[in-house]
């Protein structure tokens, strides 16, 4: 349920309309404790024989493996507490499947998402509006970080709750570093790209045994580093041939073509799983890696002897003033449209995010949390990387993708047309007139 570098995409393959609407109700308790409200959809419900009947909400999440264990921790803690509301989780992954449930008038009672699919969604009736179940309950908004909460917002509606942050940072080898006679990791791009090189094993004949860093490097953090945008709202216009979001492609492009196509596609076919000690950073195949702040978690799992660091976005030397550039993005409860018991979800979606079950389960998973009130929560002291990438996401050159109803498919689009790039299919202005054309007609 993490963004690992730019893999973020969901194709929306089914568009429909459905009548958005919010029913009311929710708990006025602010504490923890994981009881559900007076007013919320919480009351046991009798049978005709006179037996009480539990109220069972089907909770559909992304994670899997650990992370998966660390949510279902949560829900265990909560169906202990509430014995008239019965939390049944599944760790379902394929996004498809929610929209096709949703659509098929059959969907789970809570989901999770991606923070930047909840404007096509909730604008398109796949989501319920919260705002009425967050006035009535109190729900402080300011509490949380305004770029993360962004996400789930559109046109004055709040249509989920972010649950965790994400940004990624440079992480980097000390040992491969030292051997190449570096003293620290590269602080501008113009360093990056040296570093790539110097920091790279390649054979005679142009096979690869080590990358200093992979080529196809996260094109939304690059734009902004170099300033770009890929939305202009005043003129509703997208801008993928803006400079900055050029600037980065061509960074990318300018070291794939370095190695080619056929060596890279050679190399990353003998790579190790993402999650495992095989993963090519902990592996020693790459000698950097731009990753998330779920990643220190990974190597004490599976690398607990990597000498690693971690270490700002290098800023374009020509705009210090876009020093610690990055991109945030988040992941989210939300509930769907239709769902059979929308009072109780809500109340189980509240409590999973107030401060102190976000912090417990953003610290098992090595997240970010979303409330500014769970930042100095004492579970956070032992998690690596976690002070790093807090201090960095107070960044003021940290953006997230535009939130509009055409964001999948703008970067399901962006990235295919990326990927043509770095391959030489097509040219750069190109690739990126494609992307306009296709997507400019959807804005309105």
């Amino acid at each position: 349920m993490k963004r690992k570098s730019f893999v973020w995409i969901l194709i929306l393959t089914a568009l429909f309309s459905i009548m958005a609407g919010c029913a009311g109700g929710g708990s006025d308790k602010k504490e923890s404790q994981p009881t559900a409200g007076k007013n919320a959809e919480t009351k046991e419900k009798t049978s005709t024989e006179g037996e009480t009947e539990k109220i069972k909400l089907s909770f559909w999440y992304g994670w899997t493996g650990p992370e998966a264990e660390a949510l279902e921790k949560l829900i265990a803690k909560w169906n202990e507490a509430n014995p008239n509301i019965q939390v049944k989780g599944l760790s379902q992954s394929d996004y498809q499947k929610q929209l096709t449930a949703i659509t098929g008038g059959n969907p789970p009672d809570i989901a999770s998402q991606f923070g930047q699919n909840v404007v096509p969604w909730g604008a398109k009736g796949a989501m319920m509006p919260l705002d009425d179940y967050i006035a009535k309950d109190g729900v402080d908004l300011k509490d949380f970080v305004p770029s993360a909460l962004k996400t789930s917002q559109y046109e004055g509606k709040t249509y989920a709750i972010p649950i965790a942050m994400h940004v990624l940072m440079l992480f980097y080898n000390k040992d491969l570093l030292a051997e190449a006679g570096f003293d620290g990791p590269p602080k501008t791009i113009v360093e990056l790209k040296n570093y790539i090189q110097k920091l790279s094993v390649v054979q005679k004949d142009g096979r690869l045994e080590r990358l200093g860093l992979w080529p196809g490097m996260d094109t939304y953090t690059f734009t902004y580093a170099y300033g770009g945008k890929f939305y202009d709202e005043a003129s509703k216009t997208v801008t993928p041939d803006d400079p900055g979001v050029k600037a980065a492609i061509s960074l990318s492009k300018g070291i794939w073509d370095q190695y080619g196509s056929e060596n890279l596609d050679r190399f990353s076919a003998g790579l190790g799983k993402y999650m495992s000690a095989q993963n090519p950073f902990f592996s020693g195949k790459y000698a950097m890696s731009i990753d998330g702040e779920w990643l220190p978690t990974f190597i004490k799992q599976f690398a607990p002897k990597l000498n690693y660091g971690i270490a700002p976005i290098p800023y374009d030397e020509n705009h210090p003033d876009l020093k610690n550039p990055g991109s945030v993005s988040t992941s989210v409860f939300y509930i769907p449209k239709g769902a059979k018991h929308p009072d109780a979800s809500w109340a189980f979606l509240k409590w999973m995010t107030e401060p102190e079950q976000m912090a417990e389960f953003t610290a098992a998973i090595g997240n970010l949390p979303t409330r500014t009130s769970a930042f100095g929560n004492p579970i956070y002291d032992n998690v690596q990387g976690f002070k790093d990438f807090l201090e960095y996401s107070k960044s003021p050159n940290l953006q997230s993708f535009p939130a509009t109803t055409f964001a999948n498919e703008y970067m399901t689009e962006l990235s295919q047309q990326y990927d043509a790039i770095l391959r030489g299919k097509v040219s750069l202005d190109e690739g990126l007139k494609k992307v306009k054309d296709q997507i400019q007609p959807l804005v309105k």
